[in-house]
């Protein structure tokens, strides 16, 4: 019957129904065939729909973008902002320094600074609302600390705040009248570059 089926299948497929059921092929072989027939072509036709399916689905999706990365190798540009600046200018005024004492740290703004005077190794420091307060440390580490905020040594033994100068006497080859009253000497060398930071 093996061989009867085989040889109907291949009738079936090649020349039809009407042909296997005249090489005396009983229905039940037929019906057999049929199914076998039915099978194979659901199960081909399945293959076919799945590969059409997937090709149309990769036709339909965008493309990924490739895993690179893109180095740019100019160099950066720098933009100036002028908020920037008024905000150092700003700290650099309203800046503060510690002044150590005995029993304290005093925090006071530089703009409060009239003038430091040297007495050997201390430094008296003299503030705009006539306190006075003396440090047991040199003139020369408050004048490091102290020029950037446009502090100037006019003296071996003086740094002076330019806001309080009132004018320039001409007295003893040169002499600062502050504000209070103070009468400061200006040494020779530093005539020239008191002057420019003045405006002479």
């Amino acid at each position: 019957m093996k061989n009867r089926i085989s040889i109907g299948f291949i009738f079936i497929l090649t020349y039809g129904i009407h042909i296997a059921y005249g090489a005396n092929l009983g229905v039940p072989e037929i019906i057999t065939l049929l199914i076998a027939g039915l099978i194979f072509f659901c199960f081909f036709g399945g293959i076919f729909m799945l590969i059409y399916f997937l090709i149309r689905r990769n036709r339909t999706q965008p493309t990924a973008a490739p895993n690179t990365v893109a180095i740019n190798f100019a160099p950066p540009i720098v933009h100036k902002n002028p908020q920037v600046k008024e905000k150092i200018g700003l700290s650099k005024i309203n800046a503060r320094i510690a002044l150590p004492q005995q029993n304290e740290i005093r925090y006071v703004s530089t703009d409060e600074i009239v003038r430091c005077e040297a007495d050997n190794n201390y430094t008296n420091f003299f503030f705009s609302d006539g306190d006075q307060l003396l440090i047991s440390k040199s003139l020369k580490e408050y004048s490091d600390l102290l020029k950037p905020q446009g502090f100037v040594r006019t003296h071996q033994s003086h740094l002076v705040n330019p806001k309080f100068v009132k004018s320039w006497l001409k007295e003893d080859g040169g002499t600062l009248l502050m504000n209070n009253g103070d009468k400061i000497p200006v040494s020779k060398p530093n005539r020239e570059m008191v002057k420019e930071v003045l405006g002479k």
